[in-house]
């Protein structure tokens, strides 16, 4: 039996002993390269069949400490408080491993309930590997019940590009108390930094629970942690009141096609909880090798339309993170959005393929279940049954609502778009209608109540992702009088079907600019636009070379 972590006196040549033979035998990095590349049995854990069983022993005195834990949105004196603990796996045997409970608002339990767990190996004990792994993650996975969104989404995310920890199950036991079958989550260090940059020395930073990067952040790793002068230069970078300036300058210190990647695949995989629509679950790293902020997705177990979100999540959601928001308020930042998401959609959010995945990973932990408990094995097939379901209504979404965005207006640079193709249409009463020609050659809209009260307009369809949009025109009037009836609503302007005017015209006046402002749900919708009169006597003429729309 290998028996690491030993603190005592008595076990200093013993330890040096053991983790030699351990290093040699399996090639993991000891204390003197313990930042090393992590070897091939690293992989081993996240990839072969087998579903570990992990069994944690924790002393009295140190319970006692863990029951005092109590995450109430603020934190205690307790907080997070690591105590030292055995764990065992198989023949293996760790000794003073650091561990404390972890959660947030919905994942959190206490110790004597299904706790979420963090296992630090080298803390206590520098040197000491599991499975090449200085710190793991055991999720008590109480979000999703299938035990396999965060596997399949951290696997999707990676073929995206996006660095992100790994993910299998495990089985795991506390005190003799079995607990389930847990998710367990490399951890966040440099070693993990390590798999996808050359320099580990960036802060790596923790987007703690729903705090954006405006805030300061406590850091994970990090030569310089009090140091955020990156992070404050993201922020005033994503604050750049110019929307082409902006982009220019995000470009310069934040890695953006990763950025896009991620937040592409958080709307893809409908991570509600993420970072762009929740400013939550994330981590930021400082890349000094590009000196480039790259942001990765954490707390990846409502995917796929589970809690607040649905299959159908819009492709342009409501996003609340700063550099979301920032990104895609510029026209060229929505344009790289809406292209990244397209591709993914086609090259890695292939349904058929992720269904296979969450089958090929419902087997392996099926027999482990039912030896348990086979009535929870059948609950938990329901579940897998679910989850399929929602990745496949996802997809569906996705092609339906990414058809419908292919025939959106196409908005220039300055986020504009030149209107054509009006159709009149009578309301009410005898409006006349007519398309003329002014001496200067340009396109007039025009409508005439010349034979009494009159409802009529030039309309045009339009199909518009959310957001808010306003619609211009100018416009000239000839003695408008409003129908004694409909004084309130009477005049000349434009609205969107189911609006009334914001700004009209009544009485006489020469060419005048207006128009009209209006919010558009998230996704895609198709809006009526309308030039109108409604008027007892009184002509209106547009002029068609005005009319434009602006998305805001």
């Amino acid at each position: 039996m290998k028996i690491f972590g030993q603190t005592a006196t008595w076990a200093s040549v013993l330890l040096g002993t053991l983790l030699s033979f351990s290093q040699a035998a399996e090639k993991q990095p000891g204390p003197k390269n313990r930042d090393a590349k992590p070897s091939k049995i690293t992989e081993n854990i996240f990839t072969n069949t087998a579903v570990p069983r992990i069994r944690i022993e924790i002393g009295a005195s140190k319970m006692a400490v863990l029951r005092q834990y109590r995450w109430n949105w603020g934190g205690n004196s307790y907080e997070r408080s690591n105590v030292p603990v055995t764990v065992r796996e198989g023949q293996m045997v760790y000794t003073n491993v650091a561990l404390h409970l972890k959660g947030a608002a919905g994942s959190f339990r206490p110790v004597d309930q299904n706790p979420a767990l963090t296992l630090n190996f080298d803390k206590f004990a520098p040197g000491q590997r599991f499975h090449g792994l200085q710190k793991i993650h055991l999720n008590n996975s109480i979000q999703d019940q299938s035990l396999l969104s965060e596997q399949i989404s951290r696997e999707l995310f990676e073929a995206a590009g996006v660095p992100v920890p790994r993910a299998a199950n495990a089985q795991v036991e506390l005190n003799g108390r079995y607990l389930g079958v847990y998710v367990m989550v490399e951890g966040w260090n440099k070693q993990f930094l390590r798999r996808y940059f050359k320099n580990t020395k960036g802060n790596l930073y923790d987007g703690g629970f729903v705090k954006d990067i405006d805030q300061d952040l406590a850091t994970n790793s990090g030569e310089n942690p009090k140091n955020q002068s990156d992070r404050e230069a993201l922020v005033a970078a994503a604050q750049e009141p110019d929307p082409a300036v902006r982009l220019a300058r995000l470009e310069k210190i934040l890695d953006l096609d990763r950025f896009i990647s991620m937040i592409a695949m958080e709307v893809i995989l409908c991570h509600w909880d993420g970072y762009a629509m929740n400013k939550n679950n994330y981590r930021l790293y400082h890349d000094l090798d590009t000196d480039r902020m790259v942001f990765m997705p954490h707390g990846l177990d409502q995917m796929f339309g589970v809690m607040r979100a649905n299959p159908n999540l819009p492709i342009f959601p409501h996003m609340k993170g700063l550099v979301a928001l920032s990104v895609l308020q510029t026209p060229e930042g929505q344009r790289r959005y809406k292209d990244r998401l397209t591709d993914l959609s086609a090259k890695v959010f292939k349904v058929d393929a992720v269904v296979n995945r969450v089958n090929e990973l419902a087997a392996r932990i099926r027999p482990v279940l039912a030896e348990r408990n086979p009535q929870y094995a059948n609950y938990h097939e329901r579940e897998v049954t679910e989850l399929i379901r929602r990745i496949t209504q996802r997809g569906q979404s996705l092609q339906e609502q990414l058809s419908a965005s292919s025939r959106a207006l196409k908005f220039n640079n300055a986020g504009i778009v030149r209107l054509s193709g009006w159709t009149s249409r009578s309301d009410f009463g005898k409006p006349k209608f007519e398309q003329m020609k002014n001496i200067e050659g340009k396109t007039l809209l025009h409508i005439s109540a010349a034979q009494g009260s009159s409802v009529g307009c030039w309309r045009i369809k339009v199909p518009l992702e959310g957001g808010r949009y306003r619609i211009e025109a100018r416009v000239k009037t000839e003695g408008v009088v409003p129908d004694p009836g409909d004084d309130r609503r009477g005049g000349a302007g434009l609205r969107t079907f189911g609006t009334r005017f914001t700004q009209k015209l009544v009485g006489d006046h020469e060419w005048t600019n207006i128009g009209h402002e209006f919010d558009m749900p998230e996704g895609m919708a198709e809006v009526e636009l309308i030039c109108e009169l409604r008027a007892g006597k009184g002509q209106v003429w547009f002029d068609a070379s005005s009319l434009r729309l602006i998305r805001k």
